[in-house]
């Protein structure tokens, strides 16, 4: 089904009252709907037969500045059946009056994942969505000012208004700290805040409230979660994110694309090569190069990005090993992961923050020697592999740990926006190395691995893990036909120029476009706003963290489970705190 079907099949149902309009600009048309029948038209697209747009995949709120005083939200929706997609998106006049927020109806009752997106909207861009049932601030703290990814937004003040100067000059005289006062809000706005309060010494008066994190080995990172037990048994499991906000798609838009690429490296700093390569790829198809990027940098790319998603999953094995009692496991891995940090930092420089991948090329080639050396490590791996599933995937105390807990069904998973390893664990083969054939995938030969439930229920915890596991495997057998292809007719010759395609100014033409790879935790997008065709400077960026969405379905999951299971839960999703905060 095209985009001129979904269009008429959408315009017979609502009319020209509520579609009104399109956007042909750039790679991705787009609809324009009535904002106050977006919900409307999501649950037909979600619902029919001949759509069944099943995935809301990112949703992401614009401020379209200062001068055209409108705000709005585009969606990015995905049909897994049919392999279809579409761009949503809805826009209001507003003047910027703290009193009067710009409001669009909730997707929260159509799609689970739009919870978390709407709320990072409301807290970063200032986007009121009306009937949400939680809207607090998710990344920012509740009494934060202002709304950073507005374009009036003054950077040079932060929390509580307080001026300061870049560089900082020394004064003579102390000067005292004035704070600004703050503007009256709608009071509507503090509702869900006040809701939340309310729970929580509701709740301490007969459950018992624990924190578990910030500070905590077991959530991986500065996750705060908050536990309301009766006794021993979990009733709500509440995230608490923002630990680590950097505000990176600020950065990114007051950045070149190639200026970026250093700060995509710090999202899934496990797995910066998948990071960089997904941007780069958005770049380089705006701008209509990516069918001119040579092969041997292509087959590079795909080398060091399945070197790093080895890595990546050996960490989450390894804490995850550690994290249910086993000690032994975290070392081997950390040994074996080791090897690959030698030669990622051989290639380009830097251990774990790259910038290898580059828009148009790469750094630098492969030295001299790193095949070779690369293909003893597949030879010494493979055995240790082996070794590892006999120590942990078949431990009976680790099966009896992780089967049957935090069970994932398969249309919760999807409802909540879960990608990678955690919707393949709930029995889904999708891919998007093989859904959408990107780089020079589709050349190479590689199964997907899924959760079967076999030892315990499908969508388990040992699935996700195990799905990891066999990943490593399908990574290998990748790398192994990289190699090949490296060391015979794409060899390297003394006249190859892994830069030669870089291009000398940035500058794509205006559209929109939104690019998804399959990083190391699922799904990894970019949602690009380019209106400037003389600049190197994106208008809006988004960035869709698979970690973020994946985390976001845990209280789901964690619902009447012991508190030990909880860690298991946490362990067995493997997110990144970088990449869920970005």
């Amino acid at each position: 089904m095209s985009f001129d079907d979904i269009k008429d099949l959408l315009t017979a149902k609502f009319g020209n009252e509520v579609i009104v309009g399109e956007e042909r600009t750039g790679l991705q048309p787009a609809l324009l709907i009535q904002p106050n029948r977006i919900a409307d038209v999501c649950l037909e697209l979600r619902d029919n037969p001949k759509t069944y747009f099943d995935l809301l995949n990112c949703l992401s709120g614009v401020d379209y500045g200062v001068a055209a005083n409108r705000f709005g939200v585009v969606y990015q929706l995905t049909s897994i059946p049919y392999n279809l997609h579409i761009n949503l998106k809805v826009s209001v006049e507003n003047d910027r009056n703290e009193y009067q927020l710009p409001t669009f109806p909730t997707l929260s009752h159509v799609y689970a994942t739009a919870d978390w997106h709407e709320r990072e909207a409301y807290d970063l861009v200032g986007i009121f969505f009306e009937g949400h049932p939680d809207l607090r601030r998710i990344l920012l703290p509740d009494d934060w000012e202002g709304y950073p990814l507005r374009k009036d937004y003054v950077a040079t003040e932060y929390y509580k208004g307080i001026p300061i100067e870049y560089p900082v000059q020394a004064k003579d005289t102390v000067e005292k700290v004035s704070y600004k006062v703050a503007e009256d809000k709608n009071p509507k706005y503090q509702e869900a805040l006040k809701r939340y309060e309310q729970k929580i010494v509701d709740a301490s008066v007969e459950d018992m409230i624990l924190n578990m994190g910030p500070q905590h080995p077991s959530t991986h990172g500065v996750l705060r979660l908050e536990l309301i037990t009766d006794g021993e048994i979990v009733k709500e499991v509440i995230p608490h994110v923002g630990y680590l906000h950097r505000c990176f798609e600020k950065h990114a838009e007051s950045l070149t694309y190639q200026q970026t690429i250093p700060f995509t490296d710090r999202m899934d700093y496990l797995a910066s090569m998948n990071n960089a390569h997904a941007w780069v790829m958005g770049a380089e198809r705006m701008l209509g190069i990516d069918k001119d990027i040579p092969k041997r940098i292509e087959y590079i790319r795909v080398l060091v990005c399945e070197l790093n998603r080895i890595a990546s999953h050996l960490i989450a094995i390894g804490t995850y090993g550690i994290d249910i009692g086993a000690f032994t496991p975290f070392l081997w891995c950390f040994r074996d992961r080791e090897h690959i940090m030698g030669m990622l930092e051989w290639a380009s420089g830097s251990r774990m923050l790259y910038n290898y991948i580059w828009v148009g090329g790469l750094f630098y080639d492969l030295p001299v020697g790193f095949e070779e050396r690369c293909r003893e490590f597949v030879d010494y791996f493979k055995p240790k592999m082996v070794e590892l599933n006999q120590l942990l995937t078949d431990n009976q105390i680790f099966i009896s740990r992780t089967a049957n807990v935090g069970i994932l069904p398969l249309d919760v998973a999807i409802n909540y926006g879960c990608t990678g390893p955690v919707l393949r664990g709930s029995g889904l083969r999708y891919d998007l190395r093989r859904v959408d054939g990107y780089s020079v995938y589709p050349e190479l030969d590689f199964e997907v691995p899924i959760g079967t439930g076999k030892m315990g229920t499908t969508g388990d915890c040992w699935d996700r893990y195990k799905v990891r596991v066999d990943e490593i495997d399908q990574s290998l057998r990748i790398i192994e036909q990289c190699l090949d292809r490296l060391q015979k007719e794409l060899k390297r010759t003394p006249d190859f120029d892994p830069r030669a395609k870089l291009p000398r100014k940035l500058t794509p033409k205006a559209q929109d476009f939104y690019l998804r790879a399959e990083g190391a935790k699922g799904e990894l997008g970019f949602y690009f706003i380019h209106d400037n065709e003389r600049s190197e400077i994106p208008f809006r960026v988004k960035a869709r963290g698979p970690s973020y969405n994946n985390l976001s379905v845990v209280p789901v999951i964690s619902k009447n489970v012991m508190i030990a299971d909880v860690i298991a839960i946490i362990g067995s999703i493997d997110f990144v705190l970088g990449e869920v905060d970005r």
